[in-house]
């Protein structure tokens, strides 16, 4: 994970906690532990950042504090730095530090007390699922009044028709502009609370079983919404599974083949073969076949991505049962239940449930209560007679967009309100109105500039609220100052560090070409792994190997000349196609070239392939010395690809093969045989395993290119070390070993 990536995961894991924690400014002056080039960094501000990053509550031995408070030296060194080159007055970094600043800001925006009413109703939706279809007319919050009229019009005709006896899904896939609706007749299958916008999942949870809601606007459009069932929770589950993958990028054999592997490992499954070892025996997913297969828990919803898994797997009704091979994005699956649990308590799901309020449009009804609050904490005063006299200036033109207060009240100087000790002018409010503008003409004029104000009035609340946060949340100051520091050392580490060791082509050489000795290759095995179901298939590897093809078949045609009977040309045809299959395929043909009737059968096949574009440098000829009534052809192989895909015809799991180049300990198999030339035989979950190893190559010194990736890490923590010397002798560092013996006391007691 790249440094900016952490930085902006942190942040988000951040705000999920703080939706409900926010700590009130400390009001106690901190003392300074370091300073850096005449700069105090006090004590609260390392504390601060010790305690988030060390979670062990154990005492910490005086060297391990001492080594974190050097680390936290560095740190601010770096911070200097960027300071001193002027790259916290760079636009850019002020526009990236603002948008963070808006993201940890928003936790602090929100009035608690709704949250928690909203937070428990949506956990008793949460005890129910809802399978659902809907019909949608696409209109954006912005789209202008003709085109949301349309939109309305044209679903509330939809929902008459429906009335009168239409039906829904073929209406949905007739009008819908949901795209899927095409496939799934607008049927959105099951979900439950917060999966949905909110004003789609207020109205479903609202309605009977095949009931019709009316038109239900979102953030998309407008929507019609059928309710086909209610079930209680399906709580969430555990399965493990085997993954047979079959991309869309696969030929049509190499996907039947997946099939047909999927559906062997479903019977062998069905028939209580070890479930562990089938996992580990054939299963692609690499993250999970050694685990058994495991998946982490999951409810209905949280993998609507993969719908068919998710469907299939909370059809499993007993634990053990096992899914008929189910095919994704992914490949084929085959799925066990494992673990099924109820659905969590509102306590472990309440600060899930409260971050999921906090982002979704269930935000306004809290808003409207944080302006409440907001007013009487920032003693917010209105003067009624400016207000009113201000909101009758308003005229018809709000709605086209084309209002202008002109001259018509010539003191825009007059209070509207004040908060605190601000106060905000009706001037200010007029430019707001005139920016805002056109309005929806709901109930006239007056009524369009009443809303308009009221509007106004709330964002210069929160706006003031905003502008004071770090006045007030001791949390939010710090993890703000956090951030600013952090954004500053990733712009500064990226020129410094991490690019210029990928641009400096020179140095990292030289610095790999210095540093030899650490990059090394311990001794090597080139290995070809076959892990075939029985001895049958370990002889055909064996015959493989010995003679270096296999065939697919041999056909005579011995007084075949003139022309080829029907049969002959089906051959011919078929080998044509097994030709065109593969690059590594050739034909070759065993025969007396001295007769004349061979040499004419020989072109003949010439020309017949040459109409599949087939040339002769496809066409292998062995010559028998002597005369023999017989001319052979079958079409063979030298690859390992297609002996696999042969035999593996008729069983799919009957081989599965792997190459590569392994050092001791990257794999078990390899490990288990002698290291030397040759082949070795293990029996390995019930199964053969045969290993040939081609060389053995002796340790010795790596190449760049080869392990490039770790030189490059390297190479940076060497330019970062450097560059930490620089800035050390660079700016004084002042220690304040008092303040440094209080605070390890203070850790550890």
């Amino acid at each position: 994970m790249r440094p900016r990536d952490i930085l902006i995961f942190f942040l988000f894991c951040t705000i999920g906690v703080w939706t409900t924690s926010c700590t009130l400014l400390k009001g106690n002056r901190s003392k300074t532990i370091v300073t850096i080039d005449g700069m105090p960094v006090s004590t609260d501000e390392f504390l601060y950042i010790y305690n988030k990053n060390n979670l062990n509550d154990s005492s910490v031995l005086r060297k391990e504090f001492i080594d974190y408070l050097d680390l936290f030296i560095n740190f601010k060194l770096k911070v200097r730095e960027a300071e001193t080159l002027g790259l916290d007055k760079d636009s850019a970094f002020i526009e990236e530090l603002e948008g963070y600043r808006k993201l940890l800001a928003n936790p602090y925006l929100t009035e608690t007390r709704l949250l928690d009413s909203l937070a428990r109703v949506t956990y008793s939706r949460l005890r129910e699922e809802i399978n659902a279809s809907h019909i949608l007319i696409r209109a954006s919050l912005e789209a202008p009044q003709s085109d949301t009229l349309a939109a309305f019009e044209k679903i509330a005709d939809l929902r008459k028709e429906i009335i009168s006896g239409q039906d829904f899904g073929q209406m949905a896939m007739e009008y819908s502009e949901d795209p899927s609706a095409m496939e799934n007749k607008g049927n959105l299958g099951y979900f439950t609370a917060m999966q949905m916008v909110y004003p789609f999942e207020e109205t479903a949870y609202g309605l009977s079983i095949d009931s019709i809601s009316q038109p239900v606007r979102t953030s998309f459009g407008y929507h019609l919404i059928k309710v086909h069932d209610r079930r209680p929770s399906q709580g969430r589950i555990q399965v493990s599974h085997v993954l047979v993958r079959a991309l869309e990028s696969l030929s049509t054999s190499d996907s039947t083949l997946a099939a047909n592997r999927a559906w062997e490992i479903y019977q062998r499954a069905r028939n209580k073969e070890d479930w562990d070892l089938l996992c580990r025996q054939f299963s692609e997913d690499v993250g999970t076949k050694t685990k058994g297969g495991t998946l982490p828990f999951f409810t209905t919803g949280d993998i609507s991505n993969i719908p068919s898994f998710e469907k299939a797997a909370f059809e499993l009704e007993k634990i053990g049962d096992i899914s008929k091979p189910v095919m994704t994005s992914y490949g084929w699956h085959i799925i066990r239940l494992d673990s099924r649990q109820t659905l969590e308590s509102f306590d472990k799901l309440e600060t899930k449930i409260l971050s999921n309020l906090s982002a979704n449009s269930r935000a306004y009804q809290n808003q409207q209560e944080l302006v409440k609050q907001l007013k009487e904490e920032n003693n917010f005063r209105e003067n009624q007679d400016v207000i009113n006299e201000a909101l009758n200036y308003a005229n018809d033109s709000l709605s086209s967009g084309s209002w202008h207060p002109y001259d018509q009240w010539g003191n825009q100087q007059k209070v509207l309100f004040s908060i605190d000790k601000t106060d905000y002018k009706v001037e200010y409010f007029y430019q707001y109105v005139q920016q805002n503008q056109p309005f929806k003409n709901d109930s006239g004029p007056i009524e369009m500039m009443r809303k308009a104000y009221m509007s106004f009035s709330k964002d210069c609340l929160i706006d003031y609220e905003d502008a004071h946060l770090a006045d007030k949340y001791y949390d939010y100051k710090m993890l703000l100052k956090e951030y600013r520091d952090g954004i500053l050392l990733f712009q500064l580490m990226e020129t410094k560090v991490w690019n210029q060791a990928v641009k400096d082509t020179s140095g990292l050489r030289l610095y790999f070409e210095e540093n030899q000795d650490h990059y090394q290759w311990e001794s090597r095995a080139v290995a070809t792994i076959f892990n075939v179901a029985d001895q049958d298939a370990l002889d055909e590897i064996g015959q493989f190997l010995e003679q270096g093809f296999f065939d697919y078949g041999k056909f005579d045609f011995y007084g075949a000349s003139g022309s080829f009977n029907k049969a002959q040309v089906n051959i011919l045809d078929k080998v044509s196609q097994l030709l065109l299959q593969g690059e590594d395929r050739y034909l070759s043909l065993k025969y007396y070239s001295d007769d004349k009737n061979n040499q004419q059968i020989y072109n003949d096949i010439l020309d017949h392939l040459g109409r599949f574009n087939i040339g002769v440098e496809r066409i292998k000829i062995i010559p028998l010395d002597k005369r023999v009534q017989e001319f052979l052809l079958f079409v063979a192989s030298n690859s390992i690809k297609d002996l696999t895909e042969n035999m593996n015809e008729k069983n799919p799991l009957t081989i599965q093969v792997e190459y590569g180049r392994y050092q001791l300990n990257d794999n078990p198999l390899v490990d288990q045989v002698e290291w030397k030339k040759g082949n070795s035989t293990l029996e390995v979950d019930n199964r053969l395993v045969l290993v040939v190893i081609e060389e053995i190559l002796p340790g010795g010194d790596q190449n760049l290119e080869e392990i490039k990736g770790q030189v490059i890490s390297d190479y940076q923590t060497r330019l970062e070390s450097d560059w930490v010397a620089e800035l050390r002798d660079k700016y004084q560092v002042e220690i304040h070993e008092n303040q440094v013996d209080t605070v390890y006391d203070q850790i550890n007691n």
